[in-house]
């Protein structure tokens, strides 16, 4: 195995990111995808493009989730890239962590990783306008989210809504059948 510098060792741990390889990890902060987790991926992105934007960008992912405010920003990010980006789930990719991988231009799994879709939830505690406004919002990014499915996997919005109703778990195989990843790696 080829050793790093120092000084690469001390930069991938600032940022999980590493720069030689172009690989870039994604996994969960302490509150799942947060605006920790969120700025460390978007600032590794800038990193990568910055230093070769025609070389392809490599995302592992590993995460259970988190806020669709910050979970969204990564896939603003990730979908816009000017490099070709291919997404790894090793573990899981789960709720927002679902979402995220849509914007890989391949998505890959590995044969015991575990996709899961949702509606997602919302805590709310305030008056009953902001929760009513909170509830419009939310199927809002909904459909969103169903749109950001279909695309990716050919399958209408519609199939997505129903879906997402409840937790839906998925293997690998299921997940490829689904349409939700491109290849699984054994």
């Amino acid at each position: 195995m080829a050793r790093m510098a120092k000084e690469s060792i001390d930069h991938f741990f600032d940022n999980y990111v590493h720069i030689e390889t172009r690989t870039l990890y994604l996994g969960d902060g302490a509150d799942g995808v947060d605006a920790e987790v969120a700025r460390r991926a978007i600032q590794g992105f800038h990193l990568l493009v910055a230093a070769d934007k025609e070389k392809p960008i490599i995302v592992y992912i590993n995460s259970f989730g988190g806020c669709m405010f910050n979970g969204m920003a990564i896939y603003d990010v990730m979908k816009n890239c000017p490099c070709h980006v291919t997404a790894y789930v090793h573990g899981a990719a789960m709720s927002m962590g679902s979402v995220i991988l849509q914007a890989a231009d391949h998505r890959v799994i590995y044969s015991h990783g575990t996709i899961m879709v949702h509606d997602g939830s919302w805590k709310v505690e305030d008056t009953f306008q902001s929760f009513h406004n909170w509830a419009e919002f939310t199927k809002k990014s909904q459909q969103q989210m169903y749109r950001i499915y279909a695309e990716r996997s050919g399958r209408p919005a519609s199939f997505w809504k129903k879906k997402c109703a409840a937790d839906l778990i998925l293997t690998a195989q299921e997940a490829k059948e689904l349409g939700l990843v491109d290849e699984i790696l054994n």
